[in-house]
């Protein structure tokens, strides 16, 4: 049971109410209503990848996206080399492009163009890729488009930027960036950048505190933008948050319940819920599942083609080799990473034909992995949380993580 000691002591401490100070801060895409509006989203990325905004760090945004292609893509055909050779701050930028062709309308989100590159972004928060009654997505189109009017010297990227991981192009031109990926590797990085304008650095924290905001009819957020900070706040205070936690998940009615724990997650119930949505190695999601991280799983990935039935991963830690394989369910349609014991084969229940130890999350399949071995040994320290996406690693040497990215 939590105490009024511990609670005071989570609740007043700096870090806590510095990521409740964050959430608090006025948000002016929430007040002029416009938190997931496509077009609004689309004139960001314009401005934040325009090397002559007001950010005044030059093509540093685009630099951070085109080596984004370059990590995802691996057969994309330049390198850091070019990257750095080529005259980026020659690259303009607008919005709504028209790219209307063959008698369709069509209009880029974000267009980027100079004598080197073409720059294609389709952005998506809500809705899905319009097909207007056609076998061909408008990506696909967008690819027509751009092929036929660039000239010999032009290289044609196109960038498929959504909201929703599991959502994909129709044209496999497009190398897809999820909004988390964007406030990762370009938007923080830029809010940290020592030479950002300070009207800058401000828009940058607007936008990013916009995408705290979930997205309309789901329960996952745009974005999850405080990560380091929540990690923070769990590691010091994992037991406290984590009997907060199952305590909330088993009252039915928390507003009339007296424990202490579930009145301080009532009141403080955003932060909390910050907290338990950025920590994926334990949770990544909220008490009952009312807001849930967006994550790609293992059936993502086999649809993808990341990995395969039967493909092995190994997991060093503390010394320890543990092993794992790809498994497909029974009708085909759902993948999962299965935990093997020393010798690389199955758990199976004494005493019964039941395979164990089939996993749609590889944190969890890595913690109780650690664990059950820990146990045998008669080690009494437990392994709590584990960034199992980067611990797992192929025998291509690929971790979970990578083939997320690449893929």
């Amino acid at each position: 049971m939590v105490t009024y000691k511990q609670i005071e002591e989570l609740i007043t401490d700096f870090k806590f109410q510095e990521l409740k100070n964050r959430q608090e801060k006025t948000n002016v895409f929430t007040i002029v209503g416009q938190t997931h509006t496509e077009h609004w989203h689309s004139s960001f990325i314009s401005w934040l990848l325009d090397a002559h905004s007001s950010l005044r760090l030059g093509y540093f945004p685009l630099e951070r996206l085109l080596i984004m292609y370059m990590m995802k893509n691996p057969d994309c055909g330049f390198t850091l080399r070019d990257i750095y050779s080529w005259n980026l701050d020659e690259v303009r930028f607008y919005t709504e492009k028209d790219a209307s062709y063959q008698g369709k309308k069509r209009s880029i989100d974000v267009y980027g163009e100079s004598r080197e590159l073409i720059i294609v972004i389709e952005n998506k928060v809500n809705a899905k890729e319009n097909y207007n009654n056609s076998e061909y997505g408008q990506t696909m189109d967008y690819c027509e488009y751009v092929e036929i009017h660039k000239s010999p010297e032009q290289r044609a990227l196109y960038f498929f930027i959504t909201a929703d991981q599991n959502q994909t192009a129709s044209s496999n031109k497009y190398v897809q960036i999820s909004y988390q990926e964007m406030f990762d590797n370009i938007i923080s990085k830029c809010i940290e950048h020592p030479q950002v304008s300070q009207d800058g650095k401000y828009l940058l924290e607007q936008y990013a505190a916009n995408l705290r905001e979930t997205i309309r009819n789901s329960n996952t957020p745009m974005a999850l933008v405080n990560i380091n900070l929540c990690k923070e706040i769990y590691d010091e205070y994992a037991e406290i948050l984590d009997d907060i936690f199952m305590m909330v998940e088993g009252t039915m009615d928390i507003k009339n319940t007296a424990e202490p724990g579930c009145m301080a997650y009532e009141h403080y119930q955003s932060v909390f819920d910050e907290i338990y949505l950025s920590v994926e190695e334990k949770y990544g999601k909220t008490p009952n599942a009312k807001l849930q991280r967006q994550v790609m799983n293992f059936t993502d990935l086999y649809k993808r083609g990341a990995v395969k039935p039967g493909m092995r991963f190994c997991m060093k830690y503390d010394g320890e080799f543990y092993y794992a394989r790809i498994v497909l369910s029974d009708d085909k349609k759902n993948c999962y990473l299965q935990v093997l014991d020393e010798k690389q084969e199955p758990f199976v229940e004494p005493g019964t034909n039941r395979v164990l130890g089939i996993y749609e999350n590889s944190s969890s399949a890595g913690v109780d992995v650690i664990n059950l071995r820990r146990e045998k040994k008669g080690i009494s320290e437990r392994v709590k949380t584990l960034r199992g996406n980067t611990y797992w690693v192929n025998d291509e040497g690929l971790s979970i993580k990578e083939l997320m990215d690449k893929y």
